[in-house]
């Protein structure tokens, strides 16, 4: 190719692109709509559902205070049985009154319930369930047996 065929060639590729002014730069007001919308529609569920993620978990915090509520009165039962003043025999309704709410924990109830006692092979034993109340979640009630010997 000589230098002319070279420089004609490179006139005709301007001539093919079209003029600057006729390419946009930049989105339309139609595309920028467009866009808020999308944005829009997929953000309200997105909120939706951390709203709805920060409640649950306020009930599951609450559902580890009363468990922890329920283990701590559980333990005191067991160190009132295991005492040497108190024992198998003070483990009775009327030793535990119901605590309405549980001091420092105002919104908790707590209650100790006691069942008749069982014997089973000459051993008698007690079956005593510590129930603790929270609004927004079923009770936290924890069971267990305590013997005479």
């Amino acid at each position: 190719m000589s230098g002319r065929e070279v420089c004609r060639a490179a006139r005709l590729c301007e001539t093919m692109r079209p003029p600057v002014a006729d390419c946009p730069a930049g989105f339309t007001l139609v595309e920028i709509v467009l866009i808020i919308v999308i944005a829009a529609v997929a953000i309200l569920p997105l909120s939706m559902l951390f709203a709805n993620t920060s409640i649950r978990s306020g009930d599951a915090r609450n559902a580890t205070i009363a468990a922890q509520l329920a283990q701590a009165k559980m333990e005191e039962l067991t160190a009132d049985k295991n005492s040497p003043t108190r024992g198998f025999s003070y483990l009775i309704a009327a030793n535990y009154p119901a605590e309405s709410p549980v001091t420092a924990f105002p919104g908790y109830s707590r209650s100790v319930a006691f069942a008749p006692d069982s014997i089973h092979d000459g051993v008698t034993f007690r079956t005593v369930g510590v129930t603790v109340v929270c609004p927004n979640i079923p009770p936290v009630t924890l069971t267990t047996w305590f013997t005479n010997y």
